[in-house]
């Protein structure tokens, strides 16, 4: 008896580090990694984007896109494929919970200004509520990086970056870079 139970140790040893060795990292540890590029909790500092609190199905569907190429990219393509569905949900998950906090920012009120009219002629039927909506398909833009949202409309106005339907190239289209810069102020400079 005695010589079973101390046989037992090292098998139940042994299959508690195989267990651990194959489970799924947690959700926390799985965000530190991202911590590099979007900050603590997903707050970056610019001109990455900040992820925390947008919507979970989103931020799903916008790594998905990013693995299987759909969504183009310099680095989260790669980062991406690194990652299983269930990773990716937990990912989304953990970021989805997260607070938005929009960072302080230094902007040109005249820009700001600008932006406002060109939202508000252009934009504002789907970013609603000067850019605080979200939705499924729809990111929160107000209190986002100004840089980020500079490039981001930028890419779209050259048609570098696509969409489903290429609604958002089109939309900027007629746009130039000056708009482009104070459509980026105004969401920046919403809370």
């Amino acid at each position: 008896m005695k010589s079973s139970l101390l046989w037992s140790i090292p098998l139940v040893l042994v299959l508690f580090q195989l267990h651990t060795a194959h489970a799924q990292p947690s959700h926390r540890m799985l965000a530190d990694a991202c911590a590099g590029c979007h900050g603590p909790r997903g707050q970056s500092a610019s001109p990455m984007p900040i992820i925390a609190g947008l919507p979970e199905a989103y931020l799903e569907q916008t790594m998905r896109d990013y693995k299987t190429g759909k969504r183009p990219s310099t680095i989260m393509g790669r980062v991406a494929r690194g990652y299983d569905d269930a990773e990716i949900d937990a990912l989304a998950a953990f970021f989805a919970s997260e607070v938005w906090i929009s960072p302080p920012q230094e902007l040109d009120p005249k820009q700001v200004n600008a932006g406002k009219r060109i939202h508000r002629d252009g934009c504002s039927s789907c970013h609603k509520d000067n850019g605080r909506f979200q939705n499924d398909t729809t990111p929160r833009l107000a209190g986002q990086w100004k840089d980020y949202l500079q490039i981001v409309l930028e890419e779209y106005w050259l048609w570098d970056r696509r969409m489903p339907h290429l609604f958002m190239s089109i939309a900027v289209s007629e746009l130039d870079e000056d708009d482009l810069e104070a459509l980026a102020s105004f969401y920046a400079s919403q809370r």
